[in-house]
């Protein structure tokens, strides 16, 4: 799941943001969840140059954690992971001629994860949480092993990393646990070769960088391993990919509201500041800028008056301005895990002491994968049930399934059927994954927040729902053509253009599946939308 098939294949890919900037500075100003994932999906391109630096205030603090690092592996005290067992052998002590021999056997042996790895752009996300969390000086990482890894991964060179193995605390161990191997020369991983990517060894693909490998000291692979990267990362690519999604949500409403003459009194001032959620009055809002006036298929709807349309087209603002709600939230959560210190235990130089405590547990940004499942879920479900209008319009100007000589024809049918498909296995997925929890380590680890399979859940609806969108703008633009000579609202006729560029109108039936997946491709690619188009830019 997330893996990129372009990653193996030798084919070159493109990152879905216009952005993908190649520089970043850590440990300074807060990381925006936006700037982070821009950043991450650079390493989906081969010929990206990345630079990653460390703010001056972040290396003083970096500095500062490792002396009383070191003062403490001298006085020979027992510290949590650093001179003890790990989990269950907590109360171990290790000799300190073997607390060297400690990290590497930590980082090798938590390399338990399966599955299809995890694509690059998320794996890169990963080491830039981690990297940020080490930066707040409370880890003991010294600096050189900070810019080594920098180098590797400035390099394109990424740890193949499977994407199940994890339970979302202590952190996300076994995920991290590949990431990191592959800074130390082991295990396998992939690089920029030309246009492509190739997967190699980590010791040859450092060897041909012209590096070294990271060297650890004491408490750096757990360090390195600590935290809820992956958590995290599947939120953010959630969270980013949602919010433009849901200005396609908005567009692709507006366009069925006015396929199906749809009223425009949703959109009313009076009536959104009347309901007073944030949510409603933006999206209503944005469906207002999109109908806009001089729309000659409102005229033609005018002799066919309903007093009230279906809930899926008279309710679309407040609907769309729950999920709009949803991401504002969800998007501060992660700001703050980005900016949180998440690992264990955690060193205070001017208290001079090291404590454990449970900042790994990755409850929050769980909650958040969970609570986006369910919107997108649910913004999936009004699409689907737009669609289904579309199919038997209500006002009777449109043929059964948008296409001529129905029966011969079958039309949008079955691009109805796969709608219904997606949004049911989407419900099926939002059940949170959060509310679950299996003790492991001998009940040492009691409660875990199961993060990474919510983040999953996330991630997959999101896909969902951006190819029920495209269903959605496929049978709009369907019914704009049937509706010819009339014209939509300006701005609607602009993106039926732009829908026309890539996909003709259906004149009879004919493979469905490729235009679905094609403008499916279009709205991940950021090709239907006008650039200034986002209602979620601001947040």
């Amino acid at each position: 799941m997330l893996q990129q098939q372009d990653n193996r294949s030798g084919r070159r890919t493109s990152a879905t943001s216009p952005h993908h900037g190649g520089e970043i500075v850590l440990g300074g100003k807060s990381l925006s969840p936006s700037a982070l994932w821009e950043f991450a999906q650079g390493a989906l391109l081969p010929d990206r140059r990345a630079a990653i630096t460390y703010a001056p205030q972040a290396v003083q603090r970096i500095r500062a954690a490792t002396d009383l690092l070191g003062k403490l592996v001298d006085a020979e005290e027992p510290v949590y992971g650093v001179n003890t067992g790990f989990g269950h052998f907590a109360n171990t002590v290790i000799p300190t001629e073997k607390i060297i021999e400690l990290q590497y056997n930590l980082v090798r042996s938590h390399c338990c994860g399966v599955g299809e790895p995890l694509s690059r752009d998320i794996v890169m996300a990963m080491w830039l949480i981690t990297l940020s969390t080490i930066c707040r000086g409370h880890s003991g990482v010294r600096l050189e092993v900070l810019e080594t890894i920098s180098k590797i991964l400035e390099a394109g060179i990424l740890s193949c990393v499977p994407s199940q193995g994890s339970v979302g605390a202590s952190g996300d161990l076994a995920p991290s646990a590949h990431a990191t191997l592959a800074v130390l020369g082991e295990g396998r991983c992939t690089m920029p070769q030309g246009d492509a990517f190739v997967e190699l060894p980590a010791a040859e693909a450092i060897r041909r960088a012209g590096l070294k490998p990271v060297s650890l000291g004491p408490k750096e692979g757990l360090s390195l391993m600590n935290g809820t990267s992956l958590t995290t990362s599947l939120g953010v690519r959630a969270w980013y990919e949602g919010r433009y999604l849901l200005d396609v949500a908005n567009l692709a409403a507006a366009m069925s509201i006015e396929a199906l003459g749809g009223s425009r009194t949703i959109c009313q001032e009076e009536t959104m500041r009347a309901h007073g959620h944030p949510g409603t009055i933006a999206c209503g809002h944005a469906l207002a800028e999109w109908l806009g006036r001089g729309s000659g298929l409102a005229k033609i709807h005018l002799d066919s008056y309903q007093v009230q349309d279906p809930y899926s087209l008279r309710c679309a603002p407040h609907v769309h301005g729950a999920v709009w709600e949803e991401l504002d939230q969800s998007g501060a959560v992660l700001q703050r895990e980005i900016d949180a210190t998440t690992d264990n235990p955690l060193l205070f130089p001017g208290e001079m002491m090291a404590v454990c405590c449970g900042n790994f547990h990755a409850i929050y940004p769980a909650r958040v994968n969970d609570r986006l499942a369910s919107a997108f879920a649910t913004l999936a479900n009004i699409s689907e049930r737009r669609i289904n209008l579309a199919m038997r319009a209500p006002r009777g100007h449109l043929h059964t399934f948008l296409v001529d000589n129905g029966g011969v024809n079958s039309g949008f049918m079955m691009a109805h059927v796969t709608a219904a498909a997606l949004v049911s296995e989407s419900k099926s997925l939002s059940f949170p994954a959060s509310v679950d929890s299996i003790p492991t380590s001998l009940n040492q680890e009691d409660h875990v927040s199961m993060g990474p399979i919510a983040g999953m859940k996330a991630n997959r609806i999101v896909d969902n729902l951006r190819r029920v969108l495209a269903i959605e703008l496929l049978t709009a633009a369907q019914a704009f053509y049937l509706l010819r000579p009339h014209r939509p609202a300006p701005k609607l006729g602009e993106v039926y253009l732009r829908i026309r560029e890539f996909v003709p109108p259906l004149e009879k039936d004919r493979n469905l599946s490729e235009d679905i997946e094609l403008i499916a491709q279009k709205i991940q690619d950021r090709e239907i939308l006008p650039q200034d188009g986002s209602l979620m830019e601001s947040q």
